[in-house]
């Protein structure tokens, strides 16, 4: 029997918004649309009374324009929310609120109305399917690009529109992860712990000749796609502590202060050669790939996907399209020897490892490299769920 040879194997974990989910933080985004029309619906009835509408919601009566009268509003740069009834017990209704199918339901119980600032605008669009992932909010964007570009629109407003709705939730999006509270036990803390220190396997890397390879521990290497500090808080806040790790916040961080990266980086996409050729910079203001240039983040991944053998760990990352370029570099760099899933499985028993396993299929051009980099299934790979 030929004698194995060690090899020092990194690890390259992509983590995404299933690890904080996991970790019983509101962070998805029904979470933050519930927290942000509950926030304006209060505002609406602090000046709670019988009123003139905003300007702009004249009413027509015999041909004369006349001020609407309401009983409660409130406008912000999304959208305005308009309460046409003296409702008495509209006050104790909004507080009590307790998830986004009640305030949905509430909202069309009393007839309120909610107008987005930009009519087909990307709020009017969310709002009007309101159990998005935020990888489907940055496709849905691109998909108003794309279609503004094939229906020749570009000379209108729309892409200003749809381009203020996103810079606007984004701020919005600053304001609510700032307002979570990390509250995590240390034994439930050791649980991710843990997974994030499992040795790499000589059957999980796939070489010339893989059973001649014994991997050796190298450098963890955290691809955190999050806004919040939940990783950093995992790894250093509960009395445990890697020796060798990095974690690169490549989307952004409050608490470092650096710009946040929202938008798009399907640069394979069909269409996006004609937004090169539009010639107009508008369309350039949210792919990804110009956000990266403000600081060096992108680059350090560059450097360490090019600093050796690595594998990738899918730790909560929904692998969608919207970072698909970045992606198709980690997962083709021939250094990348392995791409091992830890999946989401429900009270039910069903698990999300052959959805995921699709997803990334997507980010290949090389079906052949795909199915010798994905690890087969193992049930010891399931994410930790807090309970809270």
């Amino acid at each position: 029997m030929a004698e194995q040879k060690k090899v020092v194997v990194n690890k390259l974990f992509l983590i995404g918004n299933g690890f904080d989910l996991a970790l019983g933080l509101k962070t998805s985004y029904n979470d933050f649309m519930f927290w942000l029309l509950k926030k304006y619906l209060l505002k609406s009835i602090e000046n709670f009374g019988r009123q003139n509408a905003p300007a702009g919601y004249n009413q027509v009566y015999n041909g004369h324009k006349q001020r609407r009268v309401v009983y409660g509003y409130s406008q912000n740069d999304l959208f305005d929310i308009l309460i046409s009834e003296n409702y008495v017990e509209i006050e104790y209704k909004i507080r009590s609120l307790g998830s986004l199918k009640s305030t949905l339901e509430l909202i069309s119980q009393y007839y309120i109305e909610i107008h987005p600032t930009f009519k087909k605008g990307l709020f009017d669009v969310i709002y009007r399917d309101c159990y998005l992932g935020w990888v489907d909010i940055e496709s849905k964007y691109f998909d108003i690009v794309k279609f503004i570009i094939n229906n020749n629109n570009q000379s209108n407003d729309t892409i200003n529109n749809i381009n203020a709705d996103l810079e606007n939730l984004i701020k919005e999006l600053e304001e609510y992860l700032k307002e979570i509270e990390l509250e995590i036990p240390e034994n439930e803390a050791s649980l991710y712990f843990k997974q994030f220190g499992e040795p790499v396997k000589t059957a999980e890397v796939f070489f010339d000749d893989a059973h001649q390879v014994d991997p050796e521990d190298g450098h963890l290497y955290f691809l955190n796609f999050n806004y919040t500090e939940s990783l950093q808080y995992i790894l250093t806040g509960c009395g445990m502590e890697f020796k060798d790790y990095t974690i690169n916040h490549i989307h952004g961080s409050f608490h470092e202060e650096s710009p946040i990266v929202f938008g798009f980086g399907d640069e394979m996409d069909t269409d996006y050669k004609k937004i090169e050729e539009l010639n107009d910079n508008r369309f350039f203001k949210y792919i990804k790939s110009f956000k990266y240039f403000s600081n060096n983040n992108y680059r350090n991944l560059l450097r360490f996907l090019n600093s050796g053998y690595y594998q990738v760990c899918i730790y909560g990352h929904s692998c969608g399209l919207s970072d698909r370029v970045m992606l198709n570099e980690v997962f083709e760099h021939e250094n990348c020897k392995s791409i091992k899933i830890y999946f989401y499985e429900d009270e039910s028993g069903y698990n999300d490892f052959t959805t995921k396993a699709m997803d990334i299929s997507r980010h290949f051009n090389s079906n052949k490299l795909m199915r010798e980099k994905i690890v087969e299934f193992d049930s010891g790979n399931k994410i930790p769920q807090v309970k809270r």
